[in-house]
């Protein structure tokens, strides 16, 4: 059964599906009168369970209650009784004490459980808009995962109505993000403004924030707590090219949104515009508009991002704005540069991977090797992108680590697999339920030790269950088994499909590996299909070129043919971007022709790390690091010798490419 998946479930989902036959949400037709007893036919509890569930998205109560008579004993039934409470609260907005007690027994009886996380999120959420402060307290402290950026916002709330203050770091890590504000932390934001807590000065940092967002929203809701006009607002936003449409001044605030949203559109426009008014523009305002300039003008390789991010250096932004203005000093190889930028960001930043080993690179360029080699140290022993380069760099070369000293015994192994909440998740599995199983699944492991969740991964990969053993080997400490991590099924067909195209198998694993976690089954939101993600259009040239007669698209969630599709499409991508397995794994997330124009706009040749981290679409850049990560691992598990990534990485110069014929 293919279903869409949105790219959060693709990456952590797997293929236990059950064909089920559709069942419609609406009530059953009841037959004519007859002297006997009406014949129905029942549902089976699972039939009921997913009748229920679709009259739940629906908000279909009447059918809801038909179905959930059926599937009372179901194995999951704490599910259809989260439904029903849901569907009460989402249909009653101001408080029934009945609902009230019946979520607190709900609650209290299946505590815990994934069903009473979720309603107990929703109950918060009413609660916070009674003000029932002191109820909602107790049960946001109850909550067995993380709370979002809502939930926190109304945490904040109550601190502010009950004690009239806020905790100390509510207004910089959730009010002034570069995003659009949930509309709980809105208010939040409004009441602090409104009571004079935030000042004026508060409103304009919002409004940067939104500026550097990019959304039209947010810049909306910003501007107008700021106090921009709507006129002004209006024409700021609606300007085109480089000034507004009657020639009028603008006030300063307007004007920021303007040459900050011309950028978004046209960099070197809003370049020219912000040069022709510089003396009118405040210095601190300069600064923020040539970031923002820069930001937009390197998403797009432009050439002069450089020159601009120079005359941004300084500005007050967000480590978001300053991680394209270090890109652009990454392309240019202007190592002074990059660690000026480095050096702007928030210490968390700076120790991030990323930004860690780029400022490495950076002190070992200027000549501070030692202290390059300082920063290396403290990131070389992870397994991501940045730290096997910094393994690389300090001399050692890339091997995996030693196996267990004591390997997971049958017992361990038996003991994971009698964990409730794995059951569970199968059960959703089966059910073609992936997201609900993936919570299920993360839930039952929570908590852990290694050795726990080594033996549950492998009780996974014994079941084919690919996905959950990677994901749930990847979260050890200290002990690792990574076989576990970077499973191998479908050797014959890979190899043999890797053979065929001269393609290296660690290659065609870490591939796959990133685009399906081995789901053979998979789809995703955008109609990528099977192991290797093969579009539909992309299939169908693929069968012609094969000359693969009578060919569906359901053969595309077949392993041998998807994997025979995918390694004909990926070998065509590597000779078209010249043999660069960098190039090729970006055309093969983004398509052939987008790493052509990319390489193209190169002012010099690059290593390949260098392209990989200015590559401009987030997706890919990502996409890249862990394909070519998955494939030095991948080597050293089947070569059992130590592993470069570099090798893999290679350099990547400016070059003028044909027209690519490939979809």
């Amino acid at each position: 059964m293919r279903r869409e998946l949105t790219g959060a479930a693709l990456a952590c989902s797997f293929s236990l599906l059950v064909h089920m036959p559709a069942i419609s949400s609406e009530p059953r037709a009841r037959a004519a009168p007859a002297p006997q007893a009406q014949q129905t036919t029942a549902l089976t509890p699972d039939q009921a369970f997913l009748a229920a569930r679709r009259a739940y998205l629906k908000r279909d109560a009447r059918a809801f209650e038909a179905a959930a008579r059926e599937a009372q004993a179901h194995l999951l039934a704490d599910y259809i009784l989260y439904w029903r409470l849901s569907l009460r609260l989402r249909g009653a907005p101001a408080a029934t004490e009945d609902t009230d007690r019946e979520i607190e027994r709900m609650l209290q009886r299946h505590s815990g459980s994934v069903p009473a996380d979720l309603l107990r999120r929703e109950w918060l959420n009413q609660l916070a808009t009674r003000a029932d402060w002191p109820r909602f307290d107790q049960h946001y402290a109850r909550l067995t995962r993380a709370p979002d950026a809502g939930l926190r916002c109304q945490r904040a709330a109550s601190t502010l109505s009950q004690q009239g203050t806020t905790a100390a770091d509510t207004v910089e890590t959730l009010l002034m993000v570069p995003r659009e504000l949930p509309e709980p932390c809105q208010q939040l934001f409004d009441q602090l403004r409104l009571s004079g807590r935030l000042g004026p000065q508060d409103s304009e940092r919002r409004l940067l924030r939104a500026l550097e967002s990019g959304s039209r929203t947010a810049i909306r809701v910003a501007a107008n707590g700021a106090g921009v006009p709507s006129a002004e607002l209006d024409r700021a936003l609606g300007a085109s090219d480089s000034s507004p449409a009657d020639g009028a001044p603008l006030s300063r605030l307007a004007t920021l949104i303007r040459i900050a949203h011309l950028a978004r559109n046209d960099p070197a426009l809003a370049a020219a515009a912000l040069e022709r008014q510089t003396g009118q523009i405040r210095p601190v305002d300069r600064e923020f508009l040539w970031s923002q300039i820069a930001a937009a003008g390197m998403k797009r390789l432009a050439p002069e991002s450089l020159s601009w991010a120079r005359q941004g250096l300084r500005a007050t932004a967000t480590d978001e704005t300053f991680a394209w203005l270090a890109r652009a000093a990454l392309r240019e190889r202007n190592w002074v540069m990059v660690g000026q930028v480095i050096d702007r960001m928030s210490p968390s930043a700076r120790q991030d991977p990323v930004w860690t080993y780029w400022a490495a690179r950076a002190l070992s360029e200027t000549g501070r090797k030692a202290d390059g080699e300082r920063l290396l140290t403290r990131i070389a022993s992870g397994f991501d992108f940045y730290g096997l380069l910094a393994s690389e760099d300090l001399g050692r070369p890339i091997r995996l680590p030693p196996p267990l000293t004591r390997p997971v015994e049958p017992a361990e192994i038996e003991a994971a697999g009698k964990n409730r909440g794995l059951a569970r998740a199968l059960r959703l599995y089966d059910l073609g339920l992936r997201l609900e199983g993936n919570r299920e699944w993360s839930h039952a492991i929570t908590g852990l030790s290694d050795r726990q969740l080594i033996a549950t991964a492998t009780w996974a990969c014994q079941r084919g269950v690919h996905d959950r053993c990677i994901n749930t080997a990847e979260l050890t400490r200290t002990e690792h088994d990574f076989a576990l991590r970077f499973v191998t099924p479908f050797r014959d067909y890979i190899k043999q499909a890797s053979t065929e195209r001269g393609l290296d198998p660690a290659w065609v694993y870490g591939l796959i590996r990133q685009e399906s976690r081995f789901i053979t089954d998979i789809r995703s939101s955008a109609g990528a299909q099977g192991l290797m993600q093969i579009m539909p259009a992309t299939g169908r040239w693929i069968a012609g070129k094969l000359e693969q007669r009578n060919f569906r698209l359901e053969q595309l969630h077949e392993a041998r043919t998807n994997i025979r599709f995918g390694t004909f499409y990926l070998r065509n991508v590597l000779d078209d971007l010249g043999g660069s397995p960098v190039l090729a794994s970006a055309g093969y997330n983004a398509g052939p022709r987008r790493p052509q124009r990319w390489r193209e706009l190169l002012p010099e040749p690059v290593e390949g790390e260098i392209f990989a981290e200015i590559i401009p679409f987030n997706e890919t850049r990502d996409y890249v690091k862990k394909v070519l990560s998955n494939a030095t691992l991948y080597s050293a598990l089947l070569s059992g010798e130590p592993q470069s990534l570099r090798v893999w990485l290679g350099r990547v110069g400016p070059q003028q490419t044909l027209a690519s014929a490939l979809p």
